[in-house]
């Protein structure tokens, strides 16, 4: 008996391409939960950066790819009366989750995780995919 003839062989499947409703969902819940790092961060858990690679030049004119950190933003705000409104974002507009309506308010800045928790829930659950869609029509197609 050969080594091979131990294995299981069998027909390689075809490689399934994602919806954009699923790439969709996929996007907002990771951005979702780089906001929820950012929140308990600004809690006092461990601190937050999220790192990307840029092209650095030298002083010699040598051109080296190097780890930088990215430009968070928060997509939160304390108001006068100290609620936190928290605007949910496509891209780099806020996303109306109801006509006219396209923010969150919790009571206080501690209530804000749980908030996004349930966020990311919804959006899993499908919740927001018309909204996302509506958002998504008037962007422009990413070049490459």
């Amino acid at each position: 008996m050969g080594t091979l003839e131990k294995l299981k062989l069998v027909a390689l499947a075809p490689k399934r391409k994602k919806s954009a409703t699923d790439e969709r969902r996929d996007k907002m819940v990771s951005q979702l939960t780089e906001q929820l790092k950012v929140v308990e961060a600004a809690l006092g858990g461990p601190a937050y950066v999220r790192k990307k690679i840029v092209w650095e030049t030298d002083g010699e004119g040598n051109r080296k790819r190097v780890e930088a950190d990215a430009r968070l933003r928060q997509w939160w705000q304390e108001q006068e009366n100290g609620t936190v409104q928290f605007a949910v974002r496509y891209g780099t507009k806020p996303l109306e989750m109801r006509t006219g309506l396209a923010a969150v308010e919790v009571a206080k800045l501690a209530d804000l995780p749980a908030m996004i928790k349930t966020l990311i829930a919804a959006v899993q659950a499908g919740e927001l995919d018309t909204q996302m869609a509506m958002a998504a029509v008037g962007r422009k197609p990413k070049l490459r």
